[in-house]
């Protein structure tokens, strides 16, 4: 099973499907697209280990921040195409962090999409004030947030559950 020419992961999802993606199709995807650079702004350590891994899987290159300013360090030093951002963090605001980041140029040409677990009309309304954005609430079950992706970047390969 550890073999490099055939390794399957597997993770089950909230709903109980599998997200899959095997190191042969990974590399072969690395050939013919850039990996999708993902920013994961998320202050629950387990929620945000638990997306690492399965943004890993579906073949993206995620980094991840816990509180406001290491999100701003990255965005500072590194181009992300996609940003998931938490609004409620210990330190600042989802929105805080986004707006800062348009002000210095940064995430120019990143999708983003809000999440959050209180999903007031309040919270929507300002998550679409940032052109382009989305705002998703908490829980999400995987295969959706995947699809919703797929519908962002329609060309970019991910793996197929």
């Amino acid at each position: 099973m550890n073999s490099k020419s055939n390794t399957q992961t597997c993770l089950p999802s909230p709903s109980t499907d599998l997200a899959c993606n095997s190191t042969d199709a990974k590399e072969s995807n690395a050939a013919t697209a850039p990996l999708l650079r993902v920013l994961l702004l998320e202050d629950n350590v387990d929620l945000a280990e638990l997306l690492r891994l399965v943004f890993e899987m579906w073949g993206f290159q995620p980094a991840v921040a816990h509180l406001g300013r290491e999100a701003s360090r990255l965005l500072e030093e590194q181009e992300f195409r996609l940003a998931l951002v938490d609004i409620d963090l210990p330190d600042t605001t989802g929105f805080e962090v986004v707006a800062g980041a348009l002000a210095r140029g940064w995430l120019q040409n990143t999708k983003i999409i809000f999440f959050s677990g209180e999903p007031s009309d309040d919270r929507v309304a300002m998550a679409r004030q940032f052109p382009g954005s989305i705002f998703v609430p908490k829980p999400f079950e995987m295969q959706s947030l995947l699809r919703l992706i797929r519908k962002l970047f329609p060309s970019q390969p991910t793996c197929e559950f």
